[in-house]
């Protein structure tokens, strides 16, 4: 369970809420995750939070050495506030929020614009494996399993009439082939894209580029005719299936962004107050790598925040652990603008996810993976346990504030006031 995987942050967090009333949409969060955690683990927690809550101190400062040691000079040549000074800021976020050392340099804590919003911070762990798991428990018929199925996504999509990749081909385990779109031939004669269908983050895909004389190439520079192509996909699919996708272009005016890659945003959509879906947050993910085929933070992407009223652009960052402070305000390969860009198509973007975000009405929140295309934007993916971390590693003001937070704690609230499911009471042996 995620609520005390990460003792050195203090086990507080699970005790401090439940002692005041909250203010704040990010005091209703807070306190709606401690509750969940006592409710759905009761005989568990107390001793867990007793132990916890007598060693934190001892893994706080080994992690804060860690990190302080790494990063401490960068930020005090950045910023002029010393290691010393930075180890209280961590000690007294981690005792009174539960923020990590590492957060505490990913969030860039350390600027006092910040700082000041500190208990604001949306942890990880509240929403993953916490309070989007306890409000998926009230759902009776959840659409989970298409968001996390990409062949069954690809087909809901398109009978709602959502833009998105086009996916011509599933490969079972066991090699049969299952057209999800029609195609001349034994492959689509352009460039594709082949990714597991329940892959994560990046990992397992390919990029094979189509030339004139009928072949297929993939990065690595490896050559295959179409049915050695397609032996090469039984052979992965053999391990877990695979997806055969058009490999799409950026719109032109981000071709400079993209590096080679299909750039895309992440954006935040959430169910409102009256049932409708709006648009919260967005960032822009750029790739620096030129052998890169997808532009993940771990495949060495960079991250700008964007205005989700106008599609502006602010300055790109890593995931803050290896450079603290540093921000592309032009593309270090093309020097390309980033800041201040405005994104083409943003408002068209911004109905997809809406629209998008409809057609799973059972969702408080969906992270849409969008790209904005030379087709137009298209919808790459929805994730239905997404976190706030590129979010607030990039925004200036955390995820507790805003619209996200007052739509998820009206809907939390809610959750807690009908009480809790009565499937996973069953579950729990509590009914």
């Amino acid at each position: 369970m995620a609520y005390l995987r990460l003792p050195f942050c203090s086990p507080y967090k699970l005790v401090w809420p439940l002692l005041s009333t909250p203010k704040t949409p990010a005091e209703v969060i807070h306190r709606s995750y401690a509750r969940y955690v006592w409710k759905m683990n009761a005989r568990d927690v107390l001793g867990r939070v007793l132990f916890y809550g007598i060693i934190w101190p001892l893994p706080f400062a080994y992690l804060s050495w860690k990190h302080t040691t790494r990063l401490g000079d960068k930020v005090q040549a950045a910023t002029g506030k010393s290691r010393w000074r930075q180890v209280a800021d961590q000690f007294s976020i981690a005792l009174r929020h539960s923020i990590s050392p590492k957060k505490y340099y990913v969030f860039e804590l350390f600027r006092p614009e910040r700082l000041c919003h500190a208990g604001a911070y949306v942890a990880r762990y509240e929403f993953k494996g916490g309070l989007h798991t306890f409000l998926e428990s009230r759902i009776e018929a959840p659409t989970r399993r298409i968001l996390n199925d990409k062949a069954a996504f690809f087909r809901h999509c398109q009978a709602h009439g959502i833009a998105t990749m086009p996916t011509y081909l599933l490969v079972t385990q066991d090699g049969r082939l299952e057209k999800l779109m029609p195609f001349e031939g034994e492959l689509p004669a352009c460039d594709l894209f082949v990714k597991p269908l329940n892959g994560r983050g990046g990992r397992g895909c390919e990029r094979w580029q189509y030339r004139v004389d009928g072949l297929y190439c993939d990065q690595n520079g490896i050559t295959r005719n179409a049915g050695e192509l397609l032996a090469h996909l039984r052979d992965l699919a053999a391990k877990r299936p695979m997806l055969v996708q058009q490999a799409m272009q950026a719109h032109p005016e981000l071709k400079k962004l993209s590096v080679n890659v299909l750039t895309s945003a992440r954006m935040m959509t959430v169910k409102n107050e009256l049932g409708g879906f709006e648009a919260t947050h967005a960032v822009f993910k750029s790739s620096t790598k030129p052998e890169a085929i997808v532009d993940n933070f771990h495949k060495g992407g960079i991250v700008s925040r964007v205005d989700i009223r106008t599609g502006e652009l602010g300055p790109a960052s890593d995931a803050g652990i290896g450079q603290p402070c540093v921000w592309y305000e032009t593309h270090p390969l093309t020097g390309a603008e980033i800041k201040g860009r405005i994104l083409p198509l943003w408002a068209e973007t911004v109905a997809l996810v809406t629209k998008a975000h409809a057609a799973f009405p059972d969702r408080i929140t969906i992270g849409w993976d969008v790209a904005i295309s030379d087709q137009g934007p298209v919808v790459i993916e929805g994730n239905v346990q997404s976190g706030c971390d590129m979010i607030q590693r990039t925004h200036d003001i955390p995820a507790g504030i805003g619209r996200l937070a007052e739509c998820y704690a009206y809907h939390v609230t809610r959750a807690f006031e009908r009480g809790m499911s009565q499937a996973w009471k069953k579950r729990k042996g509590l009914a």
